[in-house]
């Protein structure tokens, strides 16, 4: 297949612009199209309109190439390739940023449209298939500060078969007795068998903040404390990790490629790599991490609260991990999230999901939500 257009989409939600810290009511999604008239499909969980500019911009020299100019023509024979030949065409403006999120979103177009022209699913091309099926867990973003709010989210997600949920760490935390009160509450609601998790998400952004609710934390069994810090704060990491039990789970705000987690790995800061498919450098990257860590004693549980998009490429990359891992599950009522991507197998009652045996990602575009939300007509 020969690459003969690459197309970059600006859509929002309706309701966007009333979130603190939510990303799903506005996305980029890219189309990368063959001759063959096979699209491959990708987004990346980042400011839509630098995606945009970074995939359409004129080249500014050899070394800063709009990256649409860098596929358009090329041969789609590896998408590994590819991601090197946009990386090196990039760096004169690029290698970290921004412009590592375009490519992550045309990576994984790249790895559908590679995967649909094989007739197989994703997983087959990136390697040996472990699992079937894999536990979800489900993200509650705000979550309720009442009891009767906090006893109706958890309800909600327990019937619908989530046996994992992680919150997030909101202004109303900074209440500590109202915060106790609240934990308290939602681990007896939920009971001992329901993992917890936390993601500070910078709420709080200092040690000072975060230590005084370790023991609160440790004491409810939650599973790990991701996102406690801002990412060039590496010694407050470090320092978390040898106060506390509960594994931390860095990545997703924000680190791209494997040379950003360089440091963080050299310093033993992490328990949990939770890079973002869809920011860190795509598919190729990600596989490329995970070699990074096999022998080492972290483990990777990609970050995803974009469309069904990412949640289809996590579960085409952890398909092919040995170690079963969860899959992020944005519960986010934004019409993006719930509508924009079809062809997902529903959570079952065990709370797994199963791993797409169909052509690519496994997923498609619904037309009429795509034309309701798309901004650049």
């Amino acid at each position: 297949m020969k690459i003969t257009a690459v197309r970059a989409h600006i859509l929002r939600d309706p309701k966007a612009g009333d979130h603190r810290f939510e990303g799903s009511y506005q996305n980029v999604l890219v189309e990368v199209e063959s001759d063959t008239g096979l699209i491959g499909i990708g987004e990346s969980d980042a400011p839509p309109a630098l995606v945009k500019a970074a995939i359409e911009m004129p080249d500014y020299n050899h070394l800063s190439r709009g990256l649409a100019g860098v596929l358009i023509g090329q041969t789609l024979d590896d998408p590994s390739r590819l991601w090197d030949d946009m990386y090196d065409a990039t760096q004169w403006h690029g290698r970290h940023g921004t412009v590592i999120h375009a490519i992550s979103a045309l990576d994984i177009a790249l790895w559908d449209l590679f995967a649909k022209g094989l007739g197989a699913p994703v997983w087959a091309c990136l390697g040996e298939k472990h699992h079937d099926r894999l536990p979800a867990y489900a993200t509650i973003y705000p979550l309720s500060e009442t009891l009767e709010g906090i006893e109706r989210q958890a309800k909600s997600f327990l019937s619908q078969g989530f046996r994992h949920l992680k919150i997030c760490v909101h202004s109303w935390w900074n209440n500590r007795d109202l915060m106790e009160r609240n934990l308290r509450f939602l681990r007896d609601f939920v009971g001992p068998d329901t993992s917890l998790m936390l993601d500070v998400a910078l709420e709080w952004t200092t040690l000072d903040q975060l230590r005084p609710v370790l023991p609160l934390l440790e004491e409810l069994d939650f599973k790990w404390i991701e996102a406690p810090f801002p990412l060039n704060d590496l010694n407050s990491h470090v320092t978390l990790r040898g106060l506390s039990r509960i594994p931390i789970g860095i990545g997703d705000l924000g680190l791209t490629t494997c040379r950003e987690f360089e440091p963080y790995m050299a310093a033993n800061a992490f328990d949990i790599a939770q890079p973002d498919i869809t920011m860190f450098g795509g598919l190729t990257e990600t596989r490329r991490l995970a070699t990074k860590l096999e022998s080492s004693y972290a483990r990777i549980v990609p970050h995803g609260y974009n469309t069904n998009i990412t949640i289809a490429a996590n579960l085409q990359f952890l398909a092919t991990c040995r170690q079963a891992s969860l899959v992020e599950y944005s519960t986010s009522s934004s019409l993006l999230r719930q509508r924009l991507a079809t062809g997902l197998t529903p959570l079952d009652k065990d709370g797994m999901m199963e791993v797409p045996t169909g052509a690519g990602l496994g997923v498609s575009i619904d037309p009429q939500v795509f034309q309701r939300v798309r901004q650049d007509i």
